[in-house]
């Protein structure tokens, strides 16, 4: 048993109510075993598909935050985002992950989805977070934000091996060592393809439930993170991620609000303790 935990710098929002970004990534990597050091972006007091939601940006903030924690001589095992809500921001994920030692960079390009891209993103941001993504040892797009980086047409979640292979190469060729194209469907079925130089091009698959829940991305991510820096490869971990989401939504689809509140991984997360999912 070492003495030492992996540490992961995790830049998100927080949400008071409203499971997603910070709220879900700290208590999911403590649970694998993470140490987490949160840098948030912005604080609001429910996620953004609650009405009047109060949004505190962080962004004045961020460098001086940086600052201090260069001045530590700070590590970290992973530098790992997601939503960013300015070209600063996107700035500042840039510098930890270039000026510190910061291991392994995952990026989740959180830009859009079903086809449509958040009402804050520009085409400046939209390309910035292409620099962002190339820099990458890992990131984590869903379709929507894959056509964003590689300039596609979204033509909706059904995509063949064919295609997933295609795109998850045209992102690699932007700069990213390793990529998961995450929620392809396909007959029915749900698939995460990755690609990397150690792995190749594979898939991992599990039943497509019939209902949706938010939060399910930053927890899939969270639990990929908390694999990879526990040291099992990315096959390993993104299979342990999609069972853990799967497990975790049919767990939880009966608890009160929890449509609103979001997935209910709490339920299992004790069983992340090895920093990998199993049943």
């Amino acid at each position: 048993m070492t003495n030492m935990l992996p540490r992961v710098a995790a830049v998100h929002d927080v949400s008071g109510y409203g499971k997603c970004a910070l709220t879900v990534a700290m208590p999911i990597l403590s649970a694998a075993g993470v140490e987490v050091c949160p840098l948030p972006t912005a604080l609001l007091s429910t996620n953004t598909l609650f009405e009047n939601f109060t949004f505190f940006d962080f962004t004045p903030y961020m460098d001086a935050y940086v600052d201090h924690w260069q001045s530590l001589k700070l590590k970290f095992d992973c530098v790992y985002s997601g939503f960013l809500g300015s070209v600063k921001q996107i700035a500042v994920v840039t510098r930890l992950a270039q000026e510190f030692d910061s291991g392994i960079a995952v990026i989740d390009p959180v830009m859009g989805d079903n086809g449509n891209v958040i009402k804050t993103y520009t085409p400046e941001m939209c390309r910035e977070m292409a620099k962002l993504v190339g820099i990458s040892h890992l990131t984590t797009p869903n379709i929507t934000e894959a056509c964003i980086l590689t300039g596609r047409t979204y033509q909706g979640e059904e995509l063949s091996r064919e295609d997933c292979q295609k795109i998850c190469g045209e992102i690699r060729e932007l700069g990213a060592q390793s990529v998961v194209l995450t929620g392809v469907q396909r007959n029915g079925v749900l698939y995460n393809c990755g690609l990397s130089a150690q792995t190749g091009y594979f898939e991992k698959e599990i039943d497509l439930l019939p209902f949706h829940m938010h939060g399910t991305g930053d927890v899939f991510t969270s639990v990929l993170v908390g694999g990879l820096v526990r040291g099992y490869d990315l096959p390993q971990s993104v299979e342990s991620a999609a069972a853990f989401v799967y497990d975790a939504m049919t767990a939880s689809r009966d608890l009160p609000d929890v449509f609103d509140r979001g997935v209910g991984f709490e339920l299992i997360a004790h069983k992340l303790g090895t920093g990998i999912y199993r049943r």
